[in-house]
């Protein structure tokens, strides 16, 4: 069987089993604040099939590099008599040489992991690692770990000032961000044509069919599917009512001179609520579930669903904004009456929490009185919150497609600069399609709304990384 070995190393406490834990999407070795966590090169199969299989090396990481690069030039008998002194006596010293070791004899590829925040021209560690790096003579691709918020212009610019300052290193065969803490799948499949590119071509092959059948099954399918899962929550969500208890006739006139909803509106839009916060928190689970991420969304969910006792001065308002729905305009006001004391519906108090799919519609002016064949009144979400929900769930998808394992288990809320430019290409979107979006939400179409959604998210994605190639969409194993 041909094997494909790809080494993943760098310095000591820089993230790469945090990384290896993405590419795999299981977790694997030990993740601590402190060096040399890995002590042992751990093996890992990334793909297999019965022709060939890839193996990611998780290496202990470089300590002391000018030492390393000292103790790899021996040879011979000196070289064995100070390998079993440093095992017992420096056992980082000794955990680095195994690194090399294990990358000079069975790797096809390096992958050194940098701090993106360094001065590759100056950083001595850098330097001297990759002198080490120089003994084993393999082809080399730096990871720019730590980048952050993925930028498409501003990682150019650092791929660029990587491979000018290492210019001198001709096995560097390339300079791609990739953080295990914030990333997006875009930039795994863009790593995996580098190391295609740089494979001998006996090699080559196996890599491209066995990496192609793995975004099959972990970009393709797990986009599919988490889109599907918004699109369905969505329909419900636009099928959904709630019955209005009878009103007098001066209930009515009342809430009609007033503006202000009647108590049997407000206990009928508390349960028309409570139903989309359950059927938000269940989707997020899902699509969590979908993405192989451990977590659960936030209790604040469970918290609104059973009426909040006590409200969240301090929670940031980006919060509310990036979970509740990003297109309302009446965020602010809900914002203020939050910290005015919170709102009511039916009795219960909802204080500090708009979280789950629930935006500032939900919280006032979002839903529309019908009158069934029945007779019955209901109260229904109108057009205007359902395009708010849009764009929500264009936004959620986005949170956990960049979320990165190295975070650990989902935790919610996203730090505020994440959305901006997202809200955005969201808005614009939106704007530019609202005629369609509005007819498959009120129509319910969970495929329609899929379809859209999809090509939202796919031209977003292919606005902020330019390399990202559209995926085909496929109608099959959908459950609508």
């Amino acid at each position: 069987m041909e094997r494909i070995a790809i080494s993943l190393a760098g310095h000591t406490n820089l993230g790469k089993t945090t990384l290896a834990r993405t590419l795999l999407r299981k977790d694997i070795g030990v993740v601590d604040n402190r060096p040399h966590v890995t002590d042992v090169a751990d093996g890992h199969v990334l793909a297999k099939d019965d022709r060939a299989e890839i193996v990611l090396w998780d290496l202990p990481g470089f300590g002391d590099s000018v030492r390393l690069k000292k103790r790899l030039a021996q040879t011979g008998i000196m070289a064995w008599l100070q390998s079993t002194f440093d095992r017992w006596a420096d056992r980082p010293l000794w955990c680095s040489q195994k690194c090399l070791e294990n990358a000079r004899n069975d790797a096809d590829i390096v992958l050194y992991l940098v701090d993106a925040n360094a001065d590759p021209a100056t950083s001595a560690a850098v330097r001297a690692e990759m002198e080490v790096l120089n003994l084993i003579q393999k082809p080399v691709i730096a990871l720019l770990n730590q980048t952050g918020i993925p930028d498409e212009e501003r990682d150019a610019a650092l791929s660029q000032s990587w491979m000018h300052a290492l210019s001198e290193f001709s096995f560097l065969r390339g300079a791609l961000p990739l953080d295990g803490w914030m990333r997006c799948w875009v930039h795994e499949s863009v790593l995996f044509e580098k190391i295609s590119a740089i494979l001998p071509s006996e090699k080559k092959t196996h890599f491209e069919r066995l990496i192609s059948a793995w975004q099959e099954q972990h970009h393709q399918q797990v986009f599919e599917r988490a889109v599907d899962i918004l699109a369905l929550a969505l329909a419900e969500t636009a099928r959904d009512g709630s019955v209005v208890a009878k009103e007098s006739l001066l209930e009515t006139i009342g809430g009609k001179l007033s503006g202000k909803p009647s108590a049997q509106v407000e206990v009928a839009r508390a349960d028309l609520v409570k139903s989309l916060v359950n059927r938000s928190r269940k989707a997020m689970e899902e699509i969590l579930k979908v993405h192989q991420i451990e977590g659960m969304p936030k209790d604040r969910v469970d918290s609104m669903v059973e009426g909040l006792s006590a409200k969240d001065p301090n929670a940031p308002p980006e919060v509310w904004a990036v979970l509740g729905g990003i297109g309302s305009g009446a965020l602010a006001g809900v914002w203020a009456d939050v910290h005015a004391g919170g709102m009511t519906f039916g009795g219960g108090a909802v204080l500090g929490a708009i979280v789950g799919g629930v935006s500032a519609y939900a919280l006032g002016q979002g839903y529309k009185k019908i009158k069934g064949d029945d007779g019955q009144t209901r109260i229904q979400w109108n057009k205007d919150f359902l395009i708010d929900e849009w764009k929500a769930s264009a936004m959620r998808y986005m949170m956990i497609a960049h979320y990165g394992r190295g975070q650990g288990s989902w935790q919610e809320p996203i730090p505020e600069s994440w959305p901006t430019r997202w809200q955005a290409l969201i808005e614009q979107w939106t704007k530019a399609h609202e005629k369609e979006i509005a007819n498959a939400l009120t129509a319910a179409n969970a495929e329609a709304i899929s379809d859209l959604l999809k090509t939202l998210i796919q031209e977003m994605l292919h606005q902020l990384y330019p390399q990202f190639e559209t995926l085909p969409q496929r109608n099959s194993n959908r459950n609508f």
